[in-house]
């Protein structure tokens, strides 16, 4: 229980809820011996929220720079820690009292970290997700990441020892999915590693509430969004289960703009047809009506969504 914690928050135009986040964990019975604060370059009144828990609490730092991404802001992170162990959290979630207190008591001197449950907060719905296994390899936790709603690929659920991932950075070119980027990457270099398990939901992951049809853009540059990372992804781990996860995005992307096309949003049409370019160059193991109606006849398909 001596084991000290570095707690790893970036933060961009966060708002109040940086506050709620901090206070969650300063309210835990178990604190951090180190809260940094990074702004990647806010412009609203986060930095003095920020600011004023640093200087009311000697473990806060309040680290500031220009805005070039969360991978940027959790790099440095890495780079100033101190801690034995390494916790990445969101700005705008919060977690349970007992989080760190609970993942401490389950860490052996044979693991190289931590996995606990989560919630999903959304339009005032609670939603848990926890698993039953009592640990992880690094090659179960990689597929599970992929494959088990209860695990996923989420930063904030892990608790690393910081010697483990001070040997690794995030890929700041990557903007989506780094967080299953970085951790494939440690993954599959160190296949050996023991990850103890929490039975518990402990993090609230707040969720926006905005409809998933309003102001849809899944493409760069013409580029998929999620295709750069898990091509990178696929290169190091080049498991099906990762393709059928790739699949799984493409198909619920497809049905996002189709539901926005069937309500009035004719501009999604050109993503339409690039999700299905996409979706042609993927192959996962099992083909569904609704897959090949989302390949061959997408905007037909649309009239009979609900």
């Amino acid at each position: 229980m001596n084991k000290t914690i570095t707690t790893i928050i970036p933060f961009f135009n966060s708002g109040t809820a940086l506050s709620v986040m901090v206070d969650s964990i300063l309210a835990g019975t178990v604190l951090p011996s180190e809260i940094l604060l990074i702004d990647d370059g806010s412009s609203d009144d986060s930095p003095k929220i920020a600011s004023d828990y640093a200087a009311r609490y000697p473990f806060i730092k309040y680290i500031k720079k220009e805005h070039a991404g969360v991978s940027a802001a959790r790099n440095l992170g890495l780079e100033v820690a101190t801690g034995e162990f390494i916790s990445f959290l969101d700005a705008d979630d919060y977690i349970e009292s007992t989080m760190y207190a609970q993942m401490l008591e389950n860490l052996s001197d044979d693991v190289a970290g931590c996995v606990c449950g989560y919630f999903t907060e959304k339009d005032g719905i609670s939603t848990e997700y926890f698993t039953s296994y009592g640990s992880f390899s690094s090659k179960e936790l990689l597929k599970a990441m992929f494959t088990d709603d209860n695990v996923r690929g989420f930063l904030f659920t892990r608790l690393f020892k910081a010697d483990v991932v001070k040997a690794f950075q995030f890929n700041t070119d990557i903007s989506m999915c780094e967080d299953l980027l970085f951790q494939t990457t440690i993954f599959s270099s160190i296949p050996d590693l023991k990850f103890a398990c929490v039975n518990a939901p402990l993090y609230h992951y707040v969720q926006n509430s905005m409809s998933a049809t309003n102001g849809i853009n899944y493409f760069k540059d013409g580029v998929f969004k999620y295709k750069p990372a898990f091509d990178l992804i696929r290169s190091m781990a080049p498991f099906k289960f990762i393709e059928e996860s790739y699949n799984s995005i493409l198909e619920f992307s497809m049905y996002n703009l189709l539901v926005a096309y069937k309500g009035g949003k004719k501009d999604v049409i050109t993503q339409v047809r690039l999700v299905q370019k996409e979706l042609k160059c993927t192959h996962p193991s099992n083909v569904s009506k609704r897959r090949l109606a989302y390949v061959y006849c997408p905007l037909i398909f649309s009239h009979i969504l609900r």
